[in-house]
C-alpha cells in the first residue's frame, strides 16, 4: 500500500511539473506568471544585450516600411510591435554572440511578467543563423555595383567619427577590405568616409594589395582639406569602367541642409561600361540622419524631403540640358528613412522606380530597435531599371553582434558596419535612336551652375552663381592663390558641323591687361573627371573686355581639331597669384551644333560587295582611297556614326581596336583594326 502511495506521489509530481503549451502572438502572458512553459511555434531572435534576448513570433519590420505615418495602418502597426516582443533574461546563455534572425523552436522557459519570460538553459538550438560567404548574384549582369555605408575614417586626430586609435583602425581596414574585396564590384558607391583625401587613397590601396595593383582607383572630386566631417565617394576598377565626366554636387549656398559642408554627402558621377561604350549616371547620397531628432520636429524628414528635392530637381535641369545624351540615372545611398517615409515616395513621384521593392521587398539593410528596415536604397530612372539584373542586400552586417566590430578586435569581414552593403547588377544597352542629335544647349548661370561642374584646385576661392548679377563669379582676390575650373559636360561631335559655342562675361579690378592671362577657355577631347589628368588646348577669347563691368559676347567657332571628337568638354579656367588679381562674371553660354546630313543609314552587312575603293586597318589606323571621290561614312558595329567625308579621294583615321563598316556611293566593307 505504501508502494502504491509513493508511486502515485511521483505521478502527480511529474504531472504538475510539465511545461504548458502555448502560442505567442503578442498577447500578454500574465496568466503563465512563474509557470514553466513551452512555445511550441518558432521563436526568431530580434536583438539582444548583455543577458538578455529579445524574441518574436517574426521578424518584425518597422512601421515606415509598410506603411504611411498618420495613417490608421501605421498606427496599427506601431502597436503590433509594441506588443510582439518577448524579453527573455538568459543568467546561464552567453548571447553577444548570437546573430539576428536566428530562429529557435519550442523553446521553455519561466513566464516572469507579461511579455518576460526566464531561459535557464545555458545553450539554445538555433537555427537559420548561417552566415553568408559569397554576395547575391547579379545573374547576367555584367556590371556589379556596391552601395555601402563603410564608417571608415582615418585616425589622424582626436575626435574622429570612427576608430580611436591606430590599433583599431588598422582592425576595421583589414575586415572592411575583406569585405569589399569579397563582394568584389566594379563601381563601389560608399558614404559615412572621412572628408579629404585620405579614406579614400587607403581604400583603394587596400583593395589593390588584396586583387591586383592599379586595378582599382577613386573618382578624384577635388576635396583634399582633411577633417572630421563625412562624405561619399567612388572607387572604380579600371579595366571595367571610366568616369566620363561629373556633374558635381547637387547642393548650393542657397540649400538649408547646405550646413558646413553638407554638399560633400551628395555627389553625381557618370560612368563608360569599358566593353560597350554606354553609360549611366550613378547618384551615391546620404540624407540626413534622425539622429537628435524628435516628435517635435520630425526626426528632420523636412531636411530629408529637401534632400530628395534638391537632388530630383538637380538631375531635371540635367536632362533638360541633354547632359551627357542618356537617361540612364541611377539613385543609392543611405537615405535614412524608411521605404514608405515621404522622401521615398517623393523620388517615386518624380519617375524614379523602387529596385529594391522589385527584388527583394521583404530584405532590409539596417537594424533599429528590433526591427529591420531600409535606410539604403536604390531608384532607377525608367530606362536605368530596364537593364537592372538584380538590387539585394548582403547580409554581412546588420544582423551580426557588435561584439565583432572592430574595437573588440574581429578581423573577420562581417560587421565592419552596422549597415549592410546593397549589391545592384547592370547589363547596359543602348535604346537610343542611333541617328544623330543636334547640339543644342544653354546654361544661364543665373541662379545655378546647371549641368557644368566646378573644380577648386587651390585657394580659398571657388566659382559660385551670383544671384544679384546673374552670373557665374570668382573672385581670387581674398586669398591671392587660386587655381579654379568651371566645366560643361562633354558633347559628341561625331558627325557634326557647324559648331559654335558662345557666352557673355565682364572683368573688374586688377589691370586690364593681364586679364587674358588670369582669365581662359579651354578645350579637352580626353577629360575623364580630372582636370590634371586631362589634355587641354586653350582657345582665344576674342572679346576681352578693356574696362572694369564691362560686358563683351563672344561667338566662338569649334577649332577643327575637335571635330568628329567623341567627347568635347570646355572648361572656364581661372588662376592668379597674389598681387594683380581680377573679378571673373560668365553667363549666358550656350552650345550648338548640327549634324552633317548622310546618304542612308548604317547597317551591318553579311557579304562584301564588289566596290572601286580601297579600305583597311594598319598600325592603329583605317586607311581609305577611291580612284574617284566619293562620299564615305565610317561606323561601328552597333550601328553608330564615327565619321562622315565628302567628295574624298583618300585619308586616314585613328581609331580604336575593332571592327568597322565603311560605306561609299559605291558599296560597302567591312574593316578590322588593331587586329590581324
Amino acid at each position: 500500500m505504501k508502494k502504491l502511495f509513493c508511486s502515485a506521489l511521483l505521478l502527480l509530481s511529474f504531472l504538475f511539473s510539465q511545461a504548458t503549451d502555448v502560442v505567442f502572438d503578442g498577447s500578454s502572458l500574465s496568466a503563465y506568471n512563474n509557470q514553466e512553459v513551452t512555445f511550441t511555434q518558432t521563436l526568431h531572435v530580434c536583438g539582444h544585450y548583455n543577458n538578455y534576448i529579445y524574441l518574436s513570433y517574426e521578424r518584425l519590420r518597422q512601421p515606415e516600411e509598410m506603411a504611411i505615418a498618420g495613417t490608421a495602418q501605421f498606427d496599427s502597426l506601431s502597436a503590433q510591435c509594441q506588443n510582439a516582443i518577448l524579453t527573455a533574461y538568459c543568467p546561464n546563455l552567453s548571447t553577444d554572440t548570437i546573430r539576428l534572425g536566428a530562429v529557435v523552436t519550442n523553446l521553455t522557459a519561466t513566464v516572469t511578467g507579461s511579455r518576460n519570460i526566464r531561459i535557464n538553459s545555458s545553450a539554445l538550438a538555433l537555427g537559420n543563423n548561417q552566415r553568408p560567404t559569397l554576395p547575391p548574384s547579379i545573374g547576367n549582369g555584367r556590371l556589379k555595383i556596391c552601395a555601402a555605408n563603410l564608417e571608415y575614417y582615418c585616425p589622424a586626430w582626436s575626435g574622429t567619427l570612427g576608430a580611436e586609435s591606430d590599433a583599431e583602425f588598422a582592425t576595421q581596414h583589414i575586415k572592411t577590405m575583406k569585405a569589399l574585396a569579397n563582394i568584389d564590384a566594379d563601381i563601389y558607391a560608399v558614404t559615412e568616409i572621412q572628408q579629404g583625401s585620405i579614406a579614400l587613397d587607403s581604400i583603394v590601396n587596400g583593395l589593390n594589395a588584396r586583387t591586383v595593383p592599379g586595378r582599382y582607383a577613386y573618382v578624384a572630386d577635388y576635396n583634399y582639406e582633411t577633417s572630421t566631417y563625412t562624405k561619399v565617394g567612388f572607387v572604380y576598377r579600371t579595366d571595367k569602367v571610366r568616369p566620363v565626366f561629373s556633374l558635381g554636387h547637387p547642393y548650393g549656398p542657397g540649400a538649408t541642409v547646405y550646413q558646413c559642408v553638407y554638399y560633400l554627402r551628395e555627389y553625381v558621377q557618370a560612368f563608360e561600361e569599358i566593353s560597350s561604350n554606354e553609360r549611366f549616371v550613378l547618384c551615391m547620397n546620404h540624407f540626413k540622419s534622425k539622429s537628435g531628432g524628435d516628435d517635435s520636429n520630425g526626426y528632420y524628414n523636412a531636411d530629408r524631403v529637401e534632400n530628395a528635392t534638391l537632388l530630383a530637381d538637380f538631375l531635371e535641369a540635367e536632362i533638360a540640358n541633354d547632359f551627357y545624351d542618356d537617361l540612364d540615372i541611377l539613385i543609392v545611398g543611405d537615405l535614412n528613412c524608411g521605404t514608405m517615409e515621404e522622401p521615398i515616395r517623393y523620388l517615386e513621384n518624380r519617375g524614379y522606380e523602387n529596385q529594391l521593392t522589385r527584388f527583394a521587398p521583404n530584405e532590409y539593410s539596417y537594424v533599429f530597435d528590433n526591427e529591420v528596415e531600409y535606410l539604403d536604397h536604390v531608384l532607377a530612372s525608367p530606362s536605368m531599371a530596364a537593364q537592372i539584373t538584380t538590387a539585394q542586400p548582403y547580409h554581412i552586417n546588420a544582423d551580426e553582434s557588435y561584439r565583432i566590430y572592430y574595437p573588440y578586435g574581429d578581423t573577420t569581414m562581417y560587421r565592419y558596419s552596422d549597415h549592410d552593403p546593397i549589391i545592384i547588377g547592370l547589363r547596359l544597352s543602348s535604346e537610343q535612336d542611333t541617328d544623330c542629335e543636334d547640339i543644342e544647349m544653354s546654361e544661364s548661370f543665373a541662379t545655378t551652375f546647371g549641368c557644368f561642374s566646378t573644380f577648386d584646385l587651390q585657394g580659398d576661392n571657388y566659382w559660385y552663381t551670383n544671384d544679384s548679377y546673374e552670373c557665374a563669379y570668382i573672385n581670387g582676390y581674398y586669398s591671392g592663390n587660386n587655381d579654379d575650373w568651371l566645366i560643361s559636360p562633354s558633347f559628341d561631335m561625331s558627325n557634326k558641323e557647324d559648331a559654335v559655342i558662345e557666352f557673355t562675361h565682364t572683368l573688374g579690378y586688377g589691370s586690364a591687361s593681364t586679364w587674358a592671362q588670369h582669365c581662359k577657355l579651354l578645350m579637352s577631347s580626353d577629360y575623364q573627371g580630372d582636370v590634371q589628368a586631362a589634355t587641354w588646348s586653350e582657345v582665344t577669347i576674342p572679346n576681352m573686355p578693356n574696362s572694369n563691368w564691362t560686358w563683351c559676347t563672344n561667338t566662338i567657332p569649334i577649332p577643327s581639331q575637335f571635330a568628329q571628337e567623341q567627347s568635347l568638354t570646355i572648361a572656364f579656367h581661372y588662376q592668379v597669384h597674389t598681387g594683380d588679381i581680377p573679378a571673373w562674371e560668365i553667363k549666358d553660354f550656350a552650345i550648338t551644333s548640327h549634324c552633317v546630313e548622310v546618304p542612308d543609314t548604317v547597317g551591318i552587312v553579311e557579304h562584301e560587295t564588289e566596290v572601286s575603293f580601297n579600305a583597311y586597318g594598319a598600325n592603329g589606323r583605317l586607311v581609305f582611297s577611291s580612284e574617284e571621290p566619293t562620299n564615305v561614312m565610317i561606323a561601328d558595329m552597333l550601328g553608330r556614326v564615327i565619321a562622315f567625308k565628302q567628295n574624298i579621294t583618300d585619308f586616314e583615321m585613328e581609331l580604336p581596336r575593332g571592327l568597322y563598316v565603311v560605306r561609299t556611293d559605291r558599296g560597302v566593307r567591312k574593316v578590322v583594326v588593331g587586329g590581324n
